[in-house]
């Protein structure tokens, strides 16, 4: 339960929501509840859940805004529009100012970037902003030649670099700057990943090219992060503080005795996220569904109990797990004074007769040898059949097919998919499914 300053807090944005927005009146009458009703945080269960199709397609945009008017917007985001259907995200222009404050209060927390020169390149797909004043900002896009050109140029100049990106796309730019003759280990950088979950093997391959060690987070960092569109971003993140969620998922991640202790059988950590209370609401549904309340009254567009379409649990570490965990290194005492939540993805998965594949697993076995993770974009597609999933993997530019890397590959993805599945690797001229390998849009992993 949130405490006493969170959870009135939580109930007034909700009275403040059903007094002043027109589509969620409807809603709450369509719902036969009367707002006076909801007294705290508990009476939450008895609210409609909004979804996209319950809000953005069904009213105008106006209507989900306060009093029925879009007001002055200073920005306005959208969804990826993967499911099919855009959302929006609107802040009011005088509450810009604040979002830029915040930004770069949290990099400064992280990475000193007010006391040390920082190059911030923003790789994310064009539209997605990240404002900052206390970073010198390039926005490249899905450009990974401008980014390593920016770099070779000007990386001397700066104290450290932070990149921002999906995880394909960096393991791109890193894999480019190499053939460009960048010496990665030789500058300091950090990379924010989004845009979809993180294989802990990924970040281990990127952890890699940089020479980054996972134990000293000082020199550098590969850190994931989780925003909604609709609702802001970076919601969820594994920082701050800097080094203690990263660490426990790759103990966990690495050790099965521990990672079953935790989460009962599984093979695949799921992503270990915290959060701020004051910024967001959080609860899980009976199906584990994560529904998220906006809780910043500069969004002109407020959110109550929102599913994102994605699933989790919170995350409690058993006690008798404390005396292991801080003998490997992690400091436990954290875990009590921060949220911690575990989101397990989509749950979109291809099937067989005896199992399913998920994507997250399967990229956990791209990305588990280094040399083999060379050979391969990291994109892949996931076919169901009633015998065998088949794994269909992009292999590089200039990567020629041969049967040792389908063996390799199907090696590779055994020690985290128990269903039955072949891998048919492909070259990268053929593979023609999910997008035009451009980067700008979030690959689709299953076939429709």
């Amino acid at each position: 339960m949130p405490d006493d300053a969170i959870a009135e807090l939580v109930i007034n944005t909700f009275h403040r929501v059903a007094t002043r927005v027109p589509a969620y009146q409807i809603l709450l009458k369509e719902a036969g509840i009367t707002p006076i009703e909801i007294k705290s945080t508990a009476d939450f269960v008895r609210l409609p859940v909004l979804e996209k199709q319950n809000t953005f397609q069904r009213f105008a945009i106006e209507e989900l805004c306060l009093e029925g008017q879009l007001g002055r917007l200073g920005s306005v985001l959208t969804s990826s529009g993967h499911s099919g259907v855009f959302a929006f995200g609107l802040t009011q222009a005088e509450a810009l100012l604040g979002v830029v404050k915040w930004i770069d209060d949290l990099l400064d927390s992280l990475f000193s970037v007010r006391s040390q020169a920082t190059l911030l390149i923003n790789c994310l797909p064009m539209g997605v902003k990240v404002p900052t004043e206390a970073c010198t900002l390039a926005e490249v896009s899905v450009r990974p030649d401008m980014a390593v050109g920016l770099i070779q140029t000007f990386g001397r100049h700066f104290a450290q670099i932070i990149l921002v990106g999906e995880a394909a796309f960096i393991k791109l730019l890193l894999e480019s700057g190499e053939r460009g003759g960048i010496d990665w280990p030789t500058y300091r950088v950090h990379v924010i990943l989004g845009e979809e979950p993180l294989a802990e093997n990924a970040r281990k391959y990127l952890q890699g090219i940089l020479g980054i060690d996972w134990r000293n987070p000082e020199g550098g960092i590969v850190c994931s992060s989780m925003g909604v569109g609709e609702i802001g971003l970076n919601l969820f993140s594994e920082v701050p503080p800097l080094a203690p969620l990263i660490m426990l998922r790759r103990i966990l991640h690495e050790d099965a005795r521990l990672r079953e202790a935790v989460f009962g059988a599984m093979d695949v950590v799921p992503s270990l996220f915290t959060f701020d209370p004051y910024r967001v609401f959080v609860e899980f549904d009976s199906n584990g569904r994560l529904l998220l309340t906006t809780l910043d009254p500069g969004l002109r567009l407020p959110m109550i109990r929102y599913a994102t379409g994605d699933c989790g649990a919170f995350l409690e570490i058993p006690a008798a797990l404390t005396p292991q965990l801080e003998e490997a290194g992690i400091s436990c005492s954290v875990f009590r004074e921060i949220p911690i939540v575990a989101i397990h993805g989509r749950g979109r998965h291809a099937t067989t007769a005896q199992g399913k594949v998920y994507p997250e697993a399967v990229k956990e076995g791209i990305y588990l040898h280094p040399a083999l993770a060379r050979l391969t974009t990291a994109n892949f597609r996931l076919v169901s059949g009633p015998e065998r999933v088949r794994v269909r993997v992009q292999l590089s530019p200039n990567v020629s097919w041969s049967a040792a890397i389908e063996a390799d590959f199907t090696d590779a993805i055994s020690g985290y998919v128990r269903a039955p599945f072949e891998v048919v690797c492909e070259v990268y001229e053929t593979f023609r499914s999910g997008m035009a390998l451009d980067y700008e849009r979030k690959f689709a992993y299953l076939d429709a």
